[in-house]
């Protein structure tokens, strides 16, 4: 009998955006056709297409528990860098 290979989940993350007069974060979730979106700080999830309610509360547990790094992931990322193409987590400036 063949072992399924289980499929990982990718996640994309937003700059920090500014909306209402409070910073934000959009935090993507993809597995297979599976997608769901959150808003952080909060962990709020604002889209589910696919993911399971035991599926969804896990993200949301492992998304508080790394608030604080998806934030800074998410600080460090250049929309004009990535609009060129460019790595947007590399400085040109040395």
């Amino acid at each position: 009998m063949e072992k399924k290979k289980e499929e990982s989940v990718k996640m994309t993350v937003s700059p920090v955006i500014r909306q209402d007069g409070r910073q934000k974060i959009f935090v993507q979730f993809e597995k297979g056709s599976n997608k769901a979106e959150a808003i952080i700080p909060g962990c709020v999830f604002i889209s589910n297409t696919g993911f399971g309610d035991d599926e969804l509360d896990e993200l949301k547990a492992w998304l508080k528990e790394r608030q604080s790094e998806v934030l800074e992931q998410a600080k460090a990322l250049s929309v004009m860098k990535a609009f060129l193409g460019e790595d947007p987590h590399k400085s040109r400036i040395k």
